[in-house]
């Protein structure tokens, strides 16, 4: 089997892991830290709530919550295993948001999909496509050109 593929293949697998890991166990509790009060008052008063609240769910929420994890997870899988590092993260990355649709896009909630609720996946997709590429590239056991 071509390297690509078996990196494409492990990464999915890897992406798909990370993804009901973090989702069922970890980031109900790094959402549940709290924005400081002077902060969100802050905001309030200077209309930036959307982009507080963004940045708050970017470094807070996400990066605590599944984009650690991912980074440590494609680092070692690419640290040890001889895998492509590009085709890894495209795995991950694929598998990450086929999931994420599909818990957004399940038929019980369907009806109450909106464009706000794909904004409000942003940050996660954001977090997750920086951490596992850049970990994916340092983890490579290829010289940097």
């Amino acid at each position: 089997m071509n390297i690509k593929i078996k990196s494409i293949l492990a990464g999915a697998v890897l992406g798909a892991v990370i993804y009901h890991v973090a989702a069922f166990f970890i980031l109900g509790y790094t959402a549940a830290i709290v924005l400081p009060g002077s902060i969100a008052n802050w905001a309030a008063e200077n209309s930036a709530r959307f982009p507080v609240m963004f940045m708050w769910d970017l470094l807070v929420v996400q990066l605590l919550g599944i984009g650690i994890l991912s980074a440590l997870a494609t680092y070692l899988m690419s640290r040890t295993k001889s895998f492509d590092w590009l085709y890894l993260a495209i795995g991950f990355l694929s598998a990450d948001i086929i999931l994420s649709l599909a818990s957004l896009l399940a038929l019980p909630s369907l009806k109450y999909v909106s464009v706000a609720d794909f904004i409000g996946w942003s940050p996660h997709f954001i977090v997750v496509f920086l951490c596992v590429f850049i970990s994916a590239r340092l983890g490579s056991k290829k010289p940097t050109v």
